[in-house]
């Protein structure tokens, strides 16, 4: 009978589209150069760290307790996919696309969205510090109970976004891009020493 990974590769060597597969108890590293989609399938209890899935595209899809760390995933799209319980520590989405995403309860520390494009998407009781946002579109992107310690967010817009309920220590942000950031009172303090405010 052909593996589970057998099957992902031989679609990824046709660069065919996969649809309505799930896929659980993996341990591979895939590196490829090709191109598909998933589309409706679901990934879980896996072990995929230092993976290259490069302009890769998931639609629809369900990532639950997947190691994808110091993998590259760089101008892929993800669409309406959900994280749960997942490590991206290190990992790279460099370029990529979020819309309608989710993020719960996941270790993303130490991983690059640099110019990527985040809309509708959200990250709950989540381990994101030390991640770099910068150069990022954030559209109707929401942030809870999670760490953003030593996080940059440079040339990136922050209008809109609530972060009261993140720990935002050391985080690093634009000055001139400030403009309608919600926070709270302690964390207003923090942010004003950016600003070269002292505060009596």
């Amino acid at each position: 009978m052909e593996s589970q990974v057998d099957f992902i590769n031989e679609h990824i060597d046709l660069e065919e589209d996969i649809s309505n597969y799930s896929f659980s108890d993996l341990n591979y590293t895939f590196k490829t150069t090709n191109f598909i989609e998933f589309k409706h399938c679901q990934f879980s209890n896996s072990q995929l760290s230092e993976s290259r899935l490069n302009n890769f595209s998931f639609t629809n899809c369900l990532f639950t307790n997947i190691d994808l760390s110091n993998s590259i995933l760089e101008d892929s799209s993800f669409v309406n996919t959900n994280f749960f319980n997942c490590k991206l520590l290190g990992t790279s989405f460099l370029n990529a696309s979020f819309l309608s995403c989710t993020f719960t309860n996941c270790l993303i520390d130490y991983s690059n969205f640099d110019s990527s494009t985040i809309r509708n998407c959200n990250i709950r009781e989540s381990s994101v510090n030390s991640v770099n946002f910068n150069n990022v579109k954030l559209l109707k992107f929401t942030i809870n109970d999670s760490s953003l310690m030593q996080s940059s967010f440079i040339n990136t817009n922050l209008n809109g976004i609530d972060l009261s309920s993140n720990d935002i220590s050391g985080i690093v942000v634009d000055k001139n891009k400030l403009d309608g950031l919600i926070v709270n009172i302690n964390q207003a303090v923090e942010l004003s020493k950016l600003l070269g405010i002292i505060i009596k």
